[in-house]
């Protein structure tokens, strides 16, 4: 700890070795914050009896914080653990977010599994301690989790089962949406049962599971949610901009809306009709969120007290929050919101209960006091009310003396050290009683205690005491019936962020000019005039170019899209998927007009994330990307894909470009929906060739100042790069664009790259590593003769016909190379 925190490490006896490294305990929790942001844990231990001045008092360690269980209070950093297992193709998972008691768990194929963890991003990982080497060490390098190993007993399902059912005193988890003796018992029982015991049986606040229903939510592999940056941090994902929400609880589901999409059409239509009821009635979209902006996170502070570190303001939290309800319950009478977004549970007399009792500041610590109202208990009233006459009879009391004594300046203090005193300045030594009693000497005067003076104060220190006492016994009461309606609180907490989300979705509809989709169960992607949400933001007051995306399963499934770079083709591919993943989340999107058969599947292959760290250089895992869409795709799959095959050379690019298009044309019936993104130009004539590809391109205009970007889509291929161009833009050094110009009409000229021998000038390279400034499909006539002359079988043929084929073959051979 000293070494991580940078604090000095010393020792109590310095005979003995016994290092101590010591933080004030005020600022305990931002330094066991770092440690456990290290992967470390931390053993807390406080005292658990009274001095008695006699003996030692007596220490216990009440709870083990981990990175998988650290509940911070004042920070939104919360906790998460997952268990993970795996049985032939599928495995198992359970989510356990320690700072809301929410447990997820499912069972579903291994690689969607792996999403489902990678967007939960788990600080520990339980797995049973037999799981083979090589398994842990994918989920190593997958995760920055740490691994916990456990008994590969407990992931038994029928005795997790048993014991989840006995921890939370039900007869079934059946009610919960979990068979009896399914797998995912066994996980489920592993997360809960380490944070039970990491926090010594304060885990009262996890009461049930969340089935995690795999074939309810639009998949996204990690790579796809890291690529269309879903839910990053930054202010500028997809999160961020759809975030304006007014409760921490909101934003947490909306995180969890947008990596977890939904498929069905009747539940999207149902957030859609919700957010539609909002968007037409500003003035009451503006009081809802004005009565969510007085509820606190109620979800996170009963969280807190089922962990047992509940301080006074989470109290006031939930009472807060528990007292803004007939406000928000009276606004949603007035909208007509379908089911279930207009309902919130009635707390009962709870919120009054609360209201009552506590103070309307509350402290950061029970200990400081002034916890409870004045007026709702009597005897602590009455104990506060002789400490508060205790002021008046001090005042007396040091009137007395002055009187008695003769010393005007005579004056009555308190200190921690020594209690009640009075004060004599060294003038007045010789006027000073025989009763009084020096208790120190200082500089310029002398402090003394009387009898009457030492009677009170341990009359006054009881009554402090009997204050504390009481004060947490009723402070405990009120945290006991807490406790007993902690899910109604978390109901209550989880409608608060439904209608949140929805709120925040129709206010920035609102704002931004978004439109309703439709959606429903056909193969159709229609988007007109559609925008790149988080693009349009960065733009600020520049003009942004929409454009039109329309993708179906017959004529139009799947698009080229070619063009130079910084002409819009990777924004045009994000705008794609980020509005599908909007729509299905229960957004607006920003498109004139919008209708959308559901998605089950996006794959991306975006950028080249190199992770070299991890053995694997950027062309590796653009193919293990590629080979993971290849072989999950689905008839009802969106898939973009931009540059594929660019980190090779360009013969091997442009074969592997080719080959996964035809793949995906005939892969999954046919059906998925695919825009592609290239620079080889050549792959333009597949929609010469394969019915339902079709040719899109950005507009370039060449001026004489340079190429101007339109960003405009037209349905034609691209007839240049403009690669020089945007070098010229990028502020490459004319010197470096001039030869560029230079080598690019010697290679036009002559046909291909010739590689340099000596002073820069061309030479001869192999064919199979030569490439062209705009290929024309590697020769691919001079391959179709090829094949037809391979096919030719020169026994079954007459003399006339084996010339004539020949004339056939000769003429084409003539054309090839004259468009050489």
């Amino acid at each position: 700890a000293s070494r991580i925190l940078d604090i000095a490490l010393t020792s109590r006896d310095p005979n003995r070795e016994i290092p101590m490294a010591g933080v004030p305990w005020h600022s305990a929790e931002s330094y066991i914050a770092r440690l456990v942001q290290k992967g470390h844990k931390v053993a807390i231990c406080e005292q658990v009896t009274e001095p008695d001045g006699r003996n030692l008092v007596d220490r216990e360690v009440i709870r083990v914080i981990t990175p998988g269980t650290f509940v911070p209070s004042d920070s939104p950093m919360e906790g998460r653990l997952a268990a993970f297992t795996v049985s032939g193709d599928d495995a198992c998972i359970a989510l356990l977010s320690s700072g809301t008691g929410r447990i997820e768990a499912g069972s579903m194929p291994r690689e969607q599994a792996m999403a489902e963890l990678a967007a939960f991003d788990p600080m520990e990982l339980l797995i049973p301690r037999n799981m083979p080497s090589s398994e842990k060490s994918a989920l190593r390098q997958a995760f920055r989790a740490s691994l916990v190993e456990a008994d590969p007993d407990a992931f038994e399902p029928t005795e997790a089962s048993r014991r989840l059912c006995e921890a939370w005193k039900v007869a079934t988890l059946e009610g919960f949406g979990i068979e009896k003796g399914s797998p995912v018992c066994g996980c489920a029982w592993v997360v809960f049962d380490y944070l039970s015991q990491t926090q010594f049986g304060a885990a009262c606040h996890v009461r049930r599971i969340f089935p995690l229903r795999g074939g309810a939510y639009l998949y996204m592999d990690r790579a796809t949610q890291v690529n269309l940056e879903i839910a990053e941090s930054d202010s500028m994902s997809l999160a961020g901009v759809l975030d304006d929400c007014r409760t921490a609880m909101g934003r947490r589901l909306l995180r969890r809306w947008l990596l977890h999409p939904l498929v069905d059409p009747e539940e999207i239509s149902s957030r859609h009709e919700a957010v539609e009821v909002l968007t037409e009635r500003p003035e009451m979209l503006r009081a809802l969120r004005g009565a969510l902006s007085a509820c606190g996170d109620a979800e996170r502070a009963v969280a807190r007290m089922g962990m047992r570190l509940a301080a006074p303001r989470d109290l006031g939290v939930i009472r807060d929050t528990l007292s803004a309800l007939p406000l928000l319950r009276d606004v949603l009478s007035r909208l007509p919101l379908p089911e279930p977004w207009g309902f919130v549970a009635d707390p009962g007399d709870l919120a009054q209960e609360l209201a009552a009792a506590l103070a309307d500041e509350l402290p950061r610590a029970l200990r400081e006091g002034n916890v409870i109202r004045k007026g709702y208990d009597a005897k602590l009233d009455e104990l506060r009310g002789l400490k508060e006459r205790a002021k008046q009879f001090l005042d007396e009391m040091l009137e007395g003396e002055r009187r008695k004594t003769g010393i005007k300046n005579l004056k009555l203090g308190f200190n921690k050290v020594f209690g009640y005193y009075l004060e004599v300045s060294r003038s007045n030594l010789d006027q000073v009683p025989p009763e009084y009693v020096r208790k120190q000497t200082l500089v310029g005067a002398e402090r003394f205690i009387t009898g009457e003076l030492k009677k009170f104060e341990e009359k006054m220190l009881s009554n402090d005491e009997d204050i504390r006492v009481r004060e947490e016994e009723l402070y405990a009461e009120l945290c006991g019936k807490v406790l007993d309606k902690t899910a109604l609180i978390q109901d209550i907490a989880s409608s608060l962020a439904s209608l949140d989300v929805l709120a925040s979705y129709a206010a920035v509809a609102l704002e931004r000019g978004y439109k309703r989709p439709s959606v429903d169960r056909s193969y159709v992607l229609d988007f007109r005039d559609a925008r790149h949400p988080v693009v349009e933001i960065m733009l600020d007051d520049a003009p942004y170019t929409p454009n039109d995306i329309l993708l179906d399963s017959e004529t139009r499934r799947m698009a080229v899209v070619t063009g130079p770079n910084m002409a819009g083709k990777s924004t045009y591919l994000r705008a794609a998927a980020l509005l599908v993943v909007m729509a299905q989340a229960g957004s607006f999107v920003p498109a004139s007009f919008a209708r959308l058969g559901t998605v089950d599947r996006i794959f991306s292959r975006i950028g080249a994330r190199d992770e070299l760290a991890r053995g694997k250089s950027t062309f590796m895992v653009e193919m293990v990307e590629t080979a993971s869409i290849l072989h999950n795709v689905t008839p009802r799959s969106l898939v973009i894909l931009d540059e594929i095959g660019r980190g090779t050379s360009t013969y091997d690019g442009v074969s592997i470009a080719w080959a996964v298009m035809e793949y995906l044309h005939s892969a999954a019936d046919g059906m998925a929906k695919v825009l592609f993104a290239t620079h080889y130009h050549e792959l333009s004539a597949l929609a010469e060739k394969m019915p339902g590809v079709f040719n899109l391109s950005f507009s370039v205009e060449e001026t004489d100042r340079g190429v101007l970007f339109l960003y405009r889509l037209k349905e034609s291929p691209a007839d240049r790069s403009y690669g020089i161009e945007v070098a010229r833009l990028a502020g490459v050094p004319d010197a470096v664009v001039r030869r560029s110009q230079e080598l690019l009409r010697r290679f036009e000229a002559e046909g291909g790259i010739r590689g340099p021998s000596g002073q820069g000038e061309p030479a001869k390279s192999s064919s199979r590593d030569s490439g062209f400034g705009q290929l024309r499909l590697f020769r691919t006539g001079a391959e179709d003769i090829l094949r037809e002359l391979a096919a030719a079988d020169p026994d079954g043929m007459t003399p006339l016909e084996a010339l004539e084929l020949l004339y056939v073959l000769k003429e084409r051979a003539r054309e090839v190379l004259e468009e050489k």
